[in-house]
Formats: structure tokens, C-alpha cells, sequence
């Protein structure tokens, strides 16, 4: 990532090219949407062949939550690694950014169980809409169509994030 690059002098160099950094920001985002995109063909091959996977929905609405949620979520490791001036800096701040949001997304525990207050809050979370909108799909068949309410609170997680992630990089 981003610390490792400034460690080793690589951004430094970049710095020198014609290169802007919304365009290194945005490169970074496609090489690992791609690799994400990767990662989570191989966990469907997996399911359905160690696991006997069994899916409402199809594929291409769950790649594509999938997808928004991976744009979403790296803005956030962007934004804190383009900040960060080293790995120091940019591990503890992403675990304090990652494990709040997965333990009030419903990633390890169901929502409905934490109060309502709670509830009302964590509706707003980036990852909230990503686990709603992907178990939507496998378990009830919904379509991306269905998920307007999901789509809008990525969305504008989307333009906040990376707005902040474009002006908070660092170079050096």
C-alpha cells in the first residue's frame, strides 16, 4: 500500500511524473477491485464445491454489491494510507476504523439484537448496507434494483471518502 510505497521512496518518484494523485488513487482502486473481484470468484468456486453453496440470487447482482462495496471500503484503507506517513501509523488507525464497523455492521452478530437506538445509528455505516444488501441477495433473491436505500448510503459513503482520501494524500 500506500506506507510501504512512501517507506521505499516509490511515491517520491511518482511525485516527479506527470502523474496527479486522484490518478494514482484511482489506478490503485481498479488493480484491487480487480483483485477483490478475484478473491471473491475464488470464494464462490470454494462454496459451491467444498460447501455446497446454495444461492436465492445470481451472481451478477452479488458482484456487483460486491463491487460497491469494495470501491466503498477502499476508499477508506486510501485514505488512511495516503495520510499515514508509515505502516505505524496507517495499522492502528485502519484497525480502529475496521473493527468498530464490523462488530456494529452485522458481520459477527445480527443488528436486530443491539438496541434500537443502535440500530438507527448503524443503518449509516458503510459496511451495514454491503452485508445487508449481499445477504438480501444470496438468501432472498433481491436484485441491485431492490436495494435503492443500500445503494444511496454507498454511494454517498462513496463521495465523502474519497473526496477525503484525494485530499488528504501524501506524497512523502
Amino acid at each position: 500500500g500506500f506506507p510501504a510505497d512512501k517507506k521505499t521512496g516509490s511515491l517520491r518518484r511518482l511525485r516527479a511524473t506527470p502523474l496527479r494523485a486522484s490518478q494514482l488513487i484511482v489506478a490503485t482502486l481498479i488493480n484491487y477491485a480487480l483483485v477483490g473481484m478475484l478473491s471473491l470468484v475464488l470464494m464462490i468456486v470454494v462454496g459451491l464445491t467444498v460447501f455446497d453453496f446454495n444461492m436465492r440470487g445470481d451472481y451478477f447482482n452479488l458482484a456487483l454489491i460486491s463491487l460497491a462495496g469494495i470501491i466503498v471500503m477502499f476508499g477508506f484503507g486510501l485514505a488512511i494510507g495516503g495520510w499515514a506517513k508509515n505502516e505505524n501509523q496507517s495499522a492502528p488507525l485502519s484497525n480502529l476504523v475496521a473493527f468498530p464497523l464490523m462488530f456494529l455492521s452485522g458481520i459477527f452478530f445480527p443488528r436486530f439484537l443491539m438496541p434500537e437506538w443502535l440500530q438507527g445509528i448503524t443503518r449509516y455505516l458503510p459496511l451495514t448496507p454491503i452485508v445487508d444488501g449481499m445477504r438480501l441477495i444470496m438468501t432472498e433473491g433481491k436484485t441491485v434494483l431492490d436495494l435503492g436505500p443500500e445503494l444511496l448510503i454507498l454511494g454517498g459513503w462513496a463521495i465523502v471518502i474519497y473526496l477525503v482520501a484525494f485530499k488528504v494524500f501524501r506524497w512523502e
